[in-house]
């Protein structure tokens, strides 16, 4: 084999080149390792001393895979120490299981059994069952009872598989129809972990059925006026007793309450009748007694239902019962109106109230001897009042007679009513003051109740009575506001400063004063506020009793506002300071102080707003003695 130009590797052993096949493979091992290390010129590097080079590419690319392995290793035992994962822990946790009934029947006693058992694949530490049933729930027996607050069960620790139950016996007392449900969370902790876990277990409920069977008897047919009886029946056929029962009735249109048994709450065309506790196998009857007004006809409907109340206030009916009867077209309508309505408001101490009395024959008949009757109803508070209207500012045109609360109009003052023919009708009018707030009471509610008598249709004597719809009238509070600029004080200290009377270019500071004064009811979110006219400026001075005066730049208001008033708290004061500096325009003439003064308020028993105003304030200082007639502003 010809040998290469240029000098040998050194470091290689260089061994004779034989004729055999070992020789011709030794020499061209050597041959592949010359054309490897032989340079550009041909010649061998010692490879004694021989170091290779590497390329920087792969060095570069070695560093980034060493730089990744190592961020992933990291991530990996931080991710092991922070969210710890099983480590032998496996299975489905704690496991919940809810034994029971979910069609409920109302009144029942029922049994519930919660189940658990530890499903992980290592014992439990410590674990914890908290059941919650729906607020009608009454409970009878718990087994084993809880261990802490409420319906909760320290379990304590659980081997594999360990496993427990709860018993829960009790009565639903909820509402028909409802759709509920129980709900059980569980707290455990496996052995080898030092964080908890929940497991969620739901049963649902429906309210579908009654222990109570309920009745309601009611007259097939009943004419306007005629004495209306309704009865509602209820019967317990459980095995325990029903306890806190409420008789709820929804009344027909134009149905006009007399009496109920017990002590009704009233509550417009709903009446409540307690009824307290039914034992198993017994029975009891409620009524509302009454009739229709006059002009009502048709389809009555009657619901009638047994329950208690819910804490948030709401009837939770455990039965129900409707009926329908007829209500037949009476002989005489009857209506009446109170400043131009027909229906439920609220008054104002001393107000002007304005009734009109509509009459007319329905019948085909003449109605006979007819007696039409006003009167008055007190309906809270218990304490009797001697007057419920202001009788002495009475104007009444019809000759009618007065006795107490009532006024009676007949054929002696109202010619038409001893006979009145079909489709006659005719109006009686009158006006009366509201009770001033001296004689009336706190939380006041009054009747308007209208009623006639007929004493024959045709030749036929019935001696019938037929009521119009009443109108209840609820007094709201008696509160008033009085606004008043002073620059002196009542003892004649001074509370203003500056010029008096104001000159054009000067100032004169004058003091407002604010009052309202009230004898019923609580008052929440008060509020006065006014305007300042131009010329007018805030000196940033404010006496109050109570609440919090601030003025607003922007809108050149004053604004006074109060959270509440209390009832036994009849009056409230707030003062402020405002600065005149009277202009041209002002010269000869009395200067504005002040705008209208606004008040609002809610009445919290009423639960309506009232409002109140008071007029613009000038410097004409009229309540102020010592500043009498020093108003008109001079020029200089």
């Amino acid at each position: 084999m010809p040998k290469k130009s240029g000098a040998e590797p050194k470091g290689l052993i260089k061994r004779p080149v034989e004729g055999g096949v070992n020789a011709r493979h030794e020499r061209a091992v050597e041959e592949g390792l010359e054309a490897i290390f032989q340079n550009e010129g041909g010649a061998m590097p010692d490879l004694k001393t021989f170091e290779p080079r590497r390329s920087r590419w792969l060095l570069y690319a070695g560093l980034t895979v060493a730089v990744f392995v190592v961020t992933l290793v990291a991530a990996a035992w931080a991710g092991f120490s922070i969210f710890k994962p099983f480590r032998g822990f496996s299975g489905q946790g704690l496991a919940m299981v809810i034994e029971g009934p979910e069609r409920i029947s109302l009144g029942q006693e029922v049994v519930y059994f919660v189940n658990y058992q530890n499903r992980t694949s290592e014992p439990i530490a410590a674990a914890s069952v908290r059941i919650s049933f729906p607020t009608d729930f009454v409970v009878a027996s718990l087994d084993p009872q809880p261990t802490g607050e409420g319906l909760v069960w320290s379990l304590g620790a659980l081997p594999v598989e360990g496993r427990g139950t709860i018993k829960i016996r009790g009565t639903f007392t909820g509402a028909l129809g409802t759709a509920t449900a129980i709900q059980v969370v569980g707290t455990y902790r496996p052995d080898s972990f030092d964080t908890d876990f929940d497991v969620l277990a739901t049963k649902v409920l429906n309210y579908s059925d009654s222990v109570l069977v309920g009745s309601l008897e009611t007259p097939p047919k009943v004419l306007p006026g005629d004495r209306v009886v309704i009865r509602y029946t209820l019967e317990n056929r459980g095995q325990d007793p029903f306890e806190n029962l409420t008789a709820r009735f929804t009344l027909p249109e134009g149905f006009q309450r007399e009496a109920v048994t017990g002590t009704p709450a009233l509550d417009g065309r709903v009446a409540y009748v307690p009824i307290g506790a039914i034992v198993q196998g017994a029975s009891t009857t409620v009524s509302v007694i009454g009739t229709f007004a006059a002009g009502a006809s048709g389809e009555a409907h009657v619901i009638a239902e047994a329950g208690h109340r819910s804490n948030e206030g709401s009837f939770l009916a455990s039965q129900k019962t409707e009926t329908s009867f007829t209500v037949l077209a009476g002989d005489l309508s009857l209506k009446l109106v109170l400043n131009g309505q027909d229906q439920d408001m609220t008054i104002g101490y001393g107000g002007v109230l304005r009734f009109a009395i509509g009459y007319e024959n329905t019948a085909t008949e003449d109605l006979e001897d007819i007696r039409i009757r006003f009167r008055l109803e007190q309906v809270t508070p218990t304490t009797t009042l001697p007057s419920l209207f202001d009788w002495t500012s009475l104007i009444e045109h019809s000759s009618g007679t007065r006795s107490g609360d009532a006024l009676t109009w007949n054929k002696q003052g109202v010619a038409v009513l001893g006979r009145l023919p079909p489709r006659e009708d005719g109006t009686i009018g009158f006006t009366v003051n509201a009770l001033p707030s001296t004689a009336g009471a706190s939380g006041l509610v009054v009747r308007a109740i209208l009623e006639a008598e007929i004493r024959k249709v045709g030749s036929t004597t019935v001696n019938r009575i037929v009521r119009a719809a009443p109108i209840t009238l609820r007094y709201l509070s008696d509160v008033d506001i009085h606004a008043e600029v002073r620059y002196f004080s009542e003892e004649g200290a001074p509370l203003g400063e500056g010029p008096l009377p104001p000159v054009v270019g000067k100032t004169t500071t004058y003091r407002v004063e604010w009052k309202v004064a009230k004898t019923f009811h609580e008052l929440t979110n008060l509020t006065l506020r006014t305007t300042l006219p131009n010329g007018v400026a805030w000196t940033g001075k404010s006496i109050d009793d109570a609440g919090q005066v601030v003025y607003d730049p922007a809108t050149r208001s004053v604004t006074w506002t109060l959270n509440r008033m209390p009832q036994d708290i009849t009056e409230q004061r707030v003062g402020f300071d405002v600065a005149l500096t009277p202009g041209e325009a002002d010269a000869d003439r009395f200067a504005k102080l002040l705008g209208e003064t606004r008040f609002e308020a809610t009445d919290s028993v009423i639960g309506e707003t009232i409002v109140r105003t008071s007029p613009a304030l000038t410097t004409d200082l009229e309540n102020d003695e010592n500043a009498s007639g020093k108003g008109v502003v001079r020029k200089p």
